[in-house]
C-alpha cells in the first residue's frame, strides 16, 4: 500500500488552488519531477471529535492497557501497528522512508472503523468486552 500525502488547500474565489503550506506543496511536486501523476481534489473531511478521541483513549485504549498490563501509550502504539498500514514517505532523493501509522490522519469514518476493529479484536482474542460510547461517560 502506498502512502498518499494529504496537502490541505483552498480554492479561492477565482478558482485557483492555494495550498495551506506552499513550501510543502512545492517540495512534494519537486519529488514528482518528470513523472506522470494523478491529481484528485476532494472536500476536506472533518477530524474526529474530542469526545470520540476521549472515548478511544479513556475507554478503548485504557481497557486494553489495563487488561494486558501495559501503558496506554504502548498499547496505542501496538494497536496502530496491528490495525493500520505503515505510511511510506518518498524523500527528495527518491528513497522511501517507512513511517509508523497514525490515527491522526484518519477521517471520522476511518477512525470509527479502526475503533470497531480494535474492539472486535479485543473481544475475540482477549475476551474483553469494551462498552459502547453511549454506555459510559467520558469526562473531558
Amino acid at each position: 500500500m502506498a502512502y498518499v500525502p494529504r496537502i490541505p488547500a483552498r480554492v479561492d474565489e477565482q478558482g485557483q488552488l492555494r495550498p495551506a503550506d506552499p513550501v510543502a506543496w512545492r517540495a512534494y511536486l519537486a519529488r514528482q519531477k518528470g513523472r506522470d501523476v494523478w491529481v484528485t481534489v476532494r472536500r476536506q473531511q472533518h477530524t474526529r471529535s474530542l469526545s470520540a478521541n476521549a472515548y478511544y483513549w479513556g475507554v478503548v485504549v485504557d481497557s486494553i492497557a489495563g487488561y494486558i498490563g501495559e501503558s496506554s501509550e504502548e498499547t496505542h502504539e501496538a494497536l496502530k501497528a496491528r490495525f493500520l498500514p505503515a505510511r511510506h514517505v518518498e524523500l527528495l532523493d527518491g528513497k522511501t522512508l517507512d513511517m509508523p501509522a497514525s490515527t491522526r490522519l484518519l477521517s471520522v469514518e476511518e477512525f470509527a472503523a479502526y475503533i470497531d476493529h480494535v474492539k472486535a479484536w479485543a473481544a475475540q482474542w482477549l475476551g474483553l468486552s469494551i462498552p459502547e460510547p453511549g454506555q459510559v461517560e467520558v469526562v473531558l
